[in-house]
């Protein structure tokens, strides 16, 4: 029976055809979540009749499947927000079951059920939690995704005040939030924390159920570090050095292809900072047409169409562009250079990846 349901997932995939919709365009981006989920939940390599498969596995796939089947329904019964919402939360558990049973596939901890975002549960499950407070409110933590906590630590929403350790200066910026600290492990995980690192240990960040994904790597102050990607042999494939300039990291970095887990080590220049490592979507790329600029590592959705170019960059070591094909990997450099200003040609719309250590702008002319 487990079989037959599952090889019912790709016939569903693309019937799915809004009735009448208020925002078209809102509905087509939930049509495409249901019918990505349906996809992964069809190309996992999880049989139920394979070799070692346990009662525990085939639970998982069973509750992945029903909230996909639920997702479907509740898409096609209505198109008010409170069955938007629904959707969402049956696509949150049913990314969550793959989830659970990728880890039990490799032997790993089952992932921590976190809620859906706390500003929008379009924005999926939360990866961590953060300590927030509307204007003139009570500061409290909530669970927020990989993005939104991007986006509160680069603008953070006014917060109600804290109070000041003795000796600080009136008019300085608050000391950023540390993320908890763990111990990191080998078994493969959906978010990992640490403080310092001297790469002797291999870490593994499990792959979710979508691809390609992003890690969103960050550091609760100023630090310089080397993020190292290992291949199957234990040597490095991908080294990304990343730096703040002078504020904390928050850098975006393509993860390699990988079924189950990737490994990569840390490796912080002298400091016993804080890191967490999360895991993000494609959606939390941020896009562009006509102009952006950043600070340290990224991954940027030029919108674009091909023609002239400039980047430029203030740091003190060497900047490259990097297109990326629709999995996230290399394809090819299309500028790199010093501090100044640097002309190229855009190749056209896709991603792009910003080897930086400093402050940089990107441009179309």
């Amino acid at each position: 029976m487990m079989a037959a349901m599952r090889r019912g997932v790709g016939g569903g995939l693309r019937r799915l055809r809004p009735r009448r919709a208020r925002d078209e365009s809102a509905l087509a981006g939930i049509e495409a979540e249901i019918t990505a989920f349906g996809e992964a939940l069809n190309s996992h390599s999880f049989s139920p009749g394979r070799p070692g498969a346990t009662d525990a596995m085939r639970a998982e796939l069973a509750r992945a499947l029903d909230a996909y089947e639920q997702a479907k329904r509740d898409f096609d019964g209505g198109r008010a927000r409170t069955a938007t919402l629904d959707v969402l939360r049956a696509l949150d558990e049913g990314r969550h079951a793959l989830a659970c049973l990728d880890a039990l596939l490799v032997g790993g901890p089952l992932p921590e059920r976190m809620p859906l975002c706390f500003f929008d549960a379009r924005h999926g499950r939360a990866v961590r939690q953060i300590r927030w407070a509307p204007p003139g409110g009570i500061a409290r933590d909530i669970a927020v995704c990989a993005a939104d906590g991007v986006r509160l630590a680069e603008s953070p929403i006014p917060m109600a005040p804290r109070p000041e350790p003795a000796g600080r200066l009136s008019g300085a910026q608050p000391t950023p939030a540390k993320f908890p600290t763990t111990t990191p492990v080998s078994a493969p995980q959906p978010q990992i924390s640490g403080e310092g690192s001297s790469g002797a240990q291999a870490l593994q960040l499990a792959m979710p159920s979508y691809r390609p994904a992003l890690m969103v790597f960050s550091t609760s102050e100023r630090a310089r570090v080397n993020l190292r990607f290992e291949d199957t042999t234990g040597r490095s494939s991908r080294l990304y050095r990343l730096s703040g300039d002078r504020t904390r990291v928050i850098a975006r970095v393509p993860l390699p292809e990988a079924k189950k887990a990737v490994a990569f080590r840390v490796f912080a220049a002298g400091g016993q900072e804080l890191w967490a490592a999360a895991l993000a979507p494609l959606r939390e790329v941020p896009r562009f047409h006509g102009e952006i600029n950043g600070t340290g590592s990224d991954v940027v959705h030029y919108r674009g169409e091909p023609g002239p170019g400039v980047l430029r960059y203030e740091g003190p070591s060497m900047i490259q562009l990097e297109a990326l094909d629709d999995r996230l990997a290399y394809r090819v450099t299309v500028a790199e250079g010093n501090a100044g200003e640097h002309s190229f040609q855009w190749p056209g719309r896709g991603y792009y990846q910003v080897r930086s250590a400093a402050a940089w702008s990107l441009s179309a002319t």
